[in-house]
């Protein structure tokens, strides 16, 4: 076998012994054309085949084949070429080198044919010759030469040819020109008629491989009257060889070659159970393993039992398929919908069998290929079809093999219970912010990332181990899982407290565990868990600034508690009563400094922010109106007469309690405001504060309906004094109305 071509994932064979696809033989049929066939005929050979199917596979079988043989061989890919003087140097320049690497003499006639060659291009209506230009091989060899000189210099029975004849003998001189379907459309007619007609020389043989469709098809498009590109190239071409398409043995044995080769980490055994959703082509079967290869990495910080192949198969063909739609299909829950547990739920099975047809229940599923801005219909065919086939093969870990693909995690589980083996000697903060840093650097990930997925982890190993005490038949190996808990629950103490993270998220993650858990007491080890669960709650929210207390108030609120029934209830209402009691003070005083800041109480306004802050100031259960702190908000209402900014806040708080009777406030409730308001004495000193400055003639009528709407809920009139300005447009408004 001849020289092999430079390696790579996508690379062309040259070794008969990685041919899986059987294009060795393929080309050895070509050969036995081209040795067959008389050496002073020119032949022109078509070898059809799709992207990726192994066309050059078989150019570079043929050409050791040929070369072996004794033939001159040398390939010329004018897909690059945008214009044709500058095909015709490439293929003089290429020609000139394959003869005078044989003995060939051919410097000389060429030196004094270019010269001539202009002339001739005008003759036969080509684009001017590009000039010609000595180059080095040896000291004589000619570089860059035209069209014209070559087709002048190779005549039918001029002396080169015959010099050509007389040394091959019955070998012949073989171009191989691949890509031909990616050439220049409006090149490929010149082209294929100087093979046809100009270079019709004996000895001479064209392999030509190209997609016949697509060459066919520009053909007709370049000609229109020609009508058929198929019989443009019937003319041309003495014959064809259509690649058959890969068989699934051939296939299989393409991937179980490719995964032993490229990513040994891959079980080749997992292959068959995906085997007949692989891509038919082989070039798009290299991709998806080198998709997989790529994975080496990430694959190597899980342990075995954390991935499941199938799942990564999967996930990998949807990505290569349509990075688009992979993406599109991650965002919110559009993967659960579509694959996981909604989609399960909105199909299931009725005594009636499937809730709709085919169609109607990939009907969001096209809208979401749709969206990703795919329109190809065999692109959205097999889209389709790997999405059915994840409905039914992946496992529970599919999204997680999906992330890995787009968006890998920063720990592990692997990298998880080496960290906690470390932690766990000492047990010391200090080890977690030097792992954090070092795993942030080894994997190339973020610090703040490696700390939240930490975190994360620990709440989730953590109800692991509570899971499994629960689960336990012996008192020996409940008190061991209850061991590993406490020490989990030591560790997110160091996270939230030493390490300073804590936020309310991470706070309402070990609440919400510890009074899932808190009904489980009847061991000894149980009720100790509780009771060091309890502790380490206190003193997290003990730890809390003002403002982090408001956020923690959002979990402790009642309204967002867990729900008082079931086993646990008296529990986990004193647990919630103890919480409160620590962060509720905490939390109205940073309320009431809402009023001091510029801008504060517009703030509360915007939907869905602040909840702590208004459950401390419109909830008369709160601090702010059961403490001293109702004489600080009071002497703050009192003295805003004085003070821009407190001003500008008293009319903000004010209408947010208007507005929550008219149930526009989100978090405000009614009833809560009525009871708010109910203490007259406030209501009072509020009204006052709002009218203390001149209301401007335009708003005048807004505060009378705003007075209006506090008598009706019982405020009595006399507390609310009209300034003279109210009064007067009182007066005119009532004569409006009337």
């Amino acid at each position: 076998m001849g020289a092999k071509a430079p390696g790579g994932f996508d690379a062309a064979q040259r070794d008969r012994q990685e041919d899986d696809l059987d294009r060795w033989r393929f080309a050895r049929d070509v050969v036995e054309v081209v040795s067959t066939t008389s050496p002073e005929w020119s032949v022109r050979i078509g070898i059809f085949g799709k992207w990726g199917e192994g066309k050059t596979t078989v150019l570079r079988f043929a050409e050791d084949m040929l070369k072996a043989k004794g033939n001159i061989v040398f390939t010329f890919s004018p897909w690059a070429v945008q214009g044709w003087d500058n095909l015709w140097q490439d293929f003089g320049s290429l020609l000139v080198e394959a003869l005078s690497a044989a003995d060939i003499p051919c410097e000389g006639f060429l030196k004094k044919t270019v010269k001539e060659s202009s002339e001739f291009l005008q003759e036969i209506g080509v684009t001017r010759v590009a000039e010609g230009a000595a180059a080095f091989f040896g000291k004589e060899k000619l570089y860059n030469i035209a069209f014209g000189a070559v087709s002048q210099w190779l005549k039918y029975d001029g002396p080169q040819v015959l010099a050509i004849r007389a040394k091959l003998k019955d070998r012949r001189l073989v171009v191989l020109i691949d890509d031909l379907d990616r050439c220049a459309p409006e090149l490929l007619p010149q082209l294929l008629l100087s093979l046809r007609e100009l270079l019709d020389l004996p000895g001479f043989t064209f392999l030509l491989a190209f997609d016949d469709e697509i060459v066919a098809g520009a053909l007709a498009e370049s000609n229109p009257a020609w009508k058929s590109g198929t019989v443009f190239l019937e003319k041309i071409l003495d014959f064809r060889f259509h690649l058959s398409p890969i068989t699934e043995v051939q296939k299989e044995r393409l991937v179980a070659r490719a995964i032993t080769k490229y990513c040994d980490f891959v079980p080749v055994a997992s292959v068959s159970e995906i085997l007949d959703l692989l891509p038919n082509n082989p070039r798009k079967v290299k991709s998806l393993i080198r998709s997989m290869a790529a994975l080496r990495f990430q694959v190597k910080r899980h342990d075995a039992d954390e991935l499941n192949w199938v799942d990564m198969w999967l996930a990998q063909m949807l990505r290569l398929e349509s990075y688009s739609f992979f993406e599109t299909l991650l965002r919110d829950n559009t993967l659960d919908a579509q694959v996981g547990v909604l989609y399960k739920l909105t199909n299931e099975r009725s005594g009636r069998g499937w809730k709709s047809n085919d169609e109607e229940k990939n009907k969001s599923l096209i809208a979401v290929i749709e969206e990703a801005g795919i329109t190809d219909s065999v692109t959205k065919k097999r889209l389709v079809l790997l999405i059915e086939a994840i409905r039914s093969r992946a496992t529970s870990k599919f999204p997680y093999a999906c992330e890995l693909a787009y968006r890998p995690h920063a720990v592990t589980w692997r990298e998880f219970r080496s960290f906690y083996a470390t932690w766990a000697r000492d047990r010391e903060a200090g080890v977690m912010t030097r792992w954090i840093e070092e795993h942030a650097a080894n994997v190339g990930a973020s610090a703040a990332d490696v700390e939240t997925e930490l975190f994360e982890t620990m709440v989730m190993r953590r109800n692991e181990c509570l899971m499994q005490a629960a689960d336990e038949k012996l008192v020996e190996h409940l008190d061991s899982s209850i061991k590993e808990a406490t020490f989990l629950l030591q560790l997110m103490e160091q996270n939230l407290l030493d390490l300073g993270k804590l936020s309310a998220e991470r706070f309402n993650k070990l609440y919400g565990q510890c009074s899932s858990w808190i009904g489980f007491r009847k061991n000894a080890s149980d009720k100790e868990m509780r009771d060091k669960e309890e502790t380490c709650l206190l003193r997290i929210v003990g730890s809390a600034s003002e403002q982090m207390s408001t956020e923690l108030l959002q979990y402790l609120a009642p309204q967002h508690s867990f729900p008082e029934l079931g086993e646990g209830f008296v529990e986990r209402k004193a647990l919630r009563e103890k919480c409160l009691s620590v962060v509720s003070f905490k939390a109205a005083k940073e309320a009431i400094a809402f009023l001091r800041r510029e801008g504060g109480i517009r703030l509360l306004q915007e939907q869905g922010r602040f909840p702590g802050v208004k459950y401390c100031l419109f909830n008369p259960n709160s601090s702010v109106w059961n403490s001293s702190l109702r004489t600080e908000l009071l002497e703050l209402i009192e003295g805003s007469a004085n003070d821009s900014v407190l001003y500008e806040n008293v009319g903000d708080f004010f209408g947010l309690l208007i507005g929550g009777l008219e149930r526009k406030v989100d978090f405000i409730a009614k009833q809560d405001v009525e009871l708010i308001l109910s203490d007259h004495s406030f209501a009072q000193s509020l009204w006052n504060a709002v009218t203390s400055r001149p209301i401007q003639y335009r708003m005048q009528i807004a505060f009378l309906r705003d007075r209006r709407t506090l008598v009706e809920i019982g405020v009595p009139e006399e507390m609310l004094p009209l300034t003279k300005e109210l009064d007067a447009r009182s007066s005119e408004w009532k004569t409006e109305t009337a």
